[in-house]
């Protein structure tokens, strides 16, 4: 059985009163994500030197793309059916992870979710940014052996999807959690993920790649910004001829902008720019 959490069930869970506004619930939801990002910080603090380079594949990789407060965000905006939580240099520490800032985060985060009632919006088939609306987030960890053409092993990882919204629930527990599904296709986990691209099936197609970040910076509630440099939101490839598509994609997500995370869009064309040449 996968490891499972549900938020809206601990004595802890912050009291939100039914029935309040848009407003308020977009202010609730933003101070929960500004929590999220304290408490991630907070955690990469505690870690040793030791850990602190697995974590970045011995500094491969920037702490910044080890955060996922932006990935909640899309998912609480009705933008991306399922995010995954994952650090691949170093899955033994995930656990610890997930108990100091993910759980705590949907407990609070799902109060407010079950006071979304009243100014709940129908978000059944949009195509854009959907909130306030209700909803229950759930934490999962991934037990099966399962794999992709581009990850050797999905097993230890964790997911955070919706209980409430069908596409989620339905696409994260057919392809991610059961046990009997050992592959998962790129295109498919680009459906649940929510990317507007494709991985390269061909040699011409590996010469059109386009690296997409989605780059963000929080601020405090006084509208100061609470770090000093742009942090990876999320990021994905595209080829060439996905770029139309890329960018209605980047307006969609652009939504964020109510939670107070500004959102600029960061393209890599070398490897185009490399074989035109």
């Amino acid at each position: 059985m996968h490891a499972n959490t549900r938020a809206a069930t601990s004595s802890n869970s912050h009291t939100v009163p039914a029935g309040m506004s848009k407003d308020d619930a977009i202010r609730r939801t933003s101070r929960i994500l500004r929590q999220l990002y304290h408490r991630e910080q907070q955690w990469f603090e505690s870690r040793t030197p030791e850990q602190m380079q697995l974590l970045t594949q011995q500094g491969q990789l920037s702490l910044s793309e080890q955060l996922h407060y932006g990935e909640l965000a899309f998912v609480l905006l009705h933008l991306k059916p399922c995010a995954i939580i994952d650090f691949a240099g170093d899955r033994s520490q995930l656990n610890s992870y997930i108990a100091a800032a993910i759980n705590p985060t949907l407990r609070d985060l799902n109060a407010v979710g079950a006071a979304n009632a009243g100014v709940s919006r129908n978000c059944d088939g949009a195509t854009t940014a959907c909130y306030p609306r209700s909803f229950r987030l759930v934490c999962a960890q991934i037990s099966g052996q399962l794999a992709s053409p581009e990850v050797s092993s999905w097993t230890g990882a964790f997911v955070v999807y919706d209980e409430e919204w069908r596409e989620s629930a339905e696409w994260t527990r057919t392809n991610l959690l059961n046990p009997s599904n050992t592959l998962i296709t790129e295109d498919e986990l680009a459906r649940g993920l929510d990317y507007p691209g494709s991985i390269p099936k061909s040699l011409d197609e590996m010469r059109s790649i386009v690296p997409v970040s989605y780059l963000g910076r929080m601020k405090s509630e006084s509208g100061e910004w609470m770090s000093d440099r742009w942090e990876c939101l999320t990021s994905f490839i595209v080829l060439q001829k996905e770029l139309p598509q890329t960018a209605i994609h980047r307006i969609r997500y652009q939504a964020i902008r109510m939670f107070d995370i500004e959102i600029q869009v960061n393209m890599d064309t070398s490897m185009i720019d490399e074989f035109s040449m």
